[in-house]
């Protein structure tokens, strides 16, 4: 009896492991399709022709004959010295941010290994390339959490989401920090004066940043979300409620373990400037001419913005930001296709780690993990 049990476990792990293996060749080919159209719209941008009028047959057989092609010619005009920086730069978030969303288990006292959390995080930013938006694979995370514990999932699914607003907002505020130092486009040359789309975007990062300050300040410092106030009664009539009341009571944890606050800050400054440098690093191997300081405004606001669920995994948005803020009057040297490059080879790095992501999910299966409460 019990080696027929065996058996069905084991077939059960062998058709787990076919499944896995699709999963990520599918996965897989839908990474190097966005980066081969990424590619073969540049080059149509070169030519002077339109993606967008091109049919949706069009667009596949160019980015599949094209693509490899201007990537490569893409690899060959970039300085290498900049590609390998910009490429490793782009990785530092990935295990970055998983530790720091280690910090915020240790709250709740869930007590992981570095090599876990940093395999989850990469197997999230895999996942992160289809879903929705750029927080798609925190559902991957939060999932991961909940089967980490068997009493307290809803507040290991928490931290997923404590972690996501603590990092928005240390973007956020990062972005508004470099508001002066890129207020000229050069000396005597306004750029936040003399550009409403600036104006506008600057108000736009200083109201979410407000958002999520507030959001900050309620969870961890106030009462208003503890089991026993008003909103806490209210959620508890809802199918599932008292989870998700018992969640949102525990983001009261956070606020009273003001290390968690350090340490996060610094991750996210880490997290922050790799973000920077991987676009500094791009615009020198183009040899774009917009100063590094606007950049340092630009490049934060963004990747917020894109972060909205406005077009699956910001796409869109992101290129049409860049090239509306850096392909203007002020920055005489910057071409359209320039801006646009700059964007896409940004989004192409990050597939690329996302490629690694779907390594890790193929060759390091998940395992179910229960850390010890009392670690923490």
């Amino acid at each position: 009896m019990s080696s027929g049990r065996a058996g069905g476990a084991s077939r059960r792990r062998g058709y787990g492991s076919w499944i896995r293996l699709g999963v990520a060749t599918v996965l897989m080919g839908l990474i190097l399709h966005i980066i081969f159209c990424n590619e073969a719209q540049l080059h149509l941008s070169t030519t002077g022709q339109s993606w967008d009028a091109l049919s949706k047959w069009d667009q596949r057989r160019l980015a599949w004959s094209r693509g490899p092609v201007e990537l490569w010619r893409t690899a060959n005009t970039l300085d290498w010295t900049n590609l390998f920086l910009a490429l490793g730069l782009c990785g530092v978030p990935v295990v970055v941010g998983g530790l720091r969303w280690r910090s915020a288990l240790k709250v709740q006292g869930l007590e992981l290994s570095v090599f876990e959390v940093t395999r989850v995080s990469f197997v999230a930013h895999f996942f992160n390339a289809f879903l929705l938006g750029s927080t798609g694979g925190d559902v991957v995370k939060a999932w991961c959490a909940s089967r980490w514990t068997q009493d307290k999932r809803a507040e290991a699914a928490l931290t997923v989401v404590v972690d996501r607003l603590v990092g928005t907002l240390a973007l956020l505020l990062f972005a508004v920090a470099m508001i002066p130092m890129a207020w000229e486009a050069a000396p005597g040359v306004p750029l936040f004066p003399g550009y409403r789309r600036y104006q506008l975007l600057a108000l736009l990062v200083g109201g979410m940043a407000a958002v999520a300050m507030g959001a900050v300040v309620v969870g961890f410092y106030t009462d208003l979300l503890a089991e026993g106030a008003l909103a806490g009664r209210w959620l508890r009539r809802l199918p599932r409620g008292d989870s998700v009341a018992r969640a949102l009571a525990a983001c009261r944890l956070f606020g009273r373990h003001p290390r968690y606050m350090l340490s996060a800050a610094f991750w996210s400054l880490v997290i922050n400037l790799a973000i920077v440098g991987t676009f500094l690093a791009l615009a020198d191997g183009l040899r774009l001419e917009v100063p590094g300081r606007v950049l340092w405004f630009v490049v934060p606001a963004v990747v917020c913005v894109a972060a909205l669920p406005i077009t699956p995994s910001g796409l869109g948005v992101r290129e049409h930001l860049f090239v509306s803020l850096l392909a203007i009057a002020a920055f005489p040297g910057v071409k359209h296709g320039e801006a646009l490059a700059l964007a896409l080879l940004g989004y192409s790095a990050n597939l690329l780690w996302s490629a690694v992501g779907g390594v890790v999910y193929l060759a390091l299966p998940g395992r179910t993990v229960t850390p010890d409460p009392a670690k923490g």
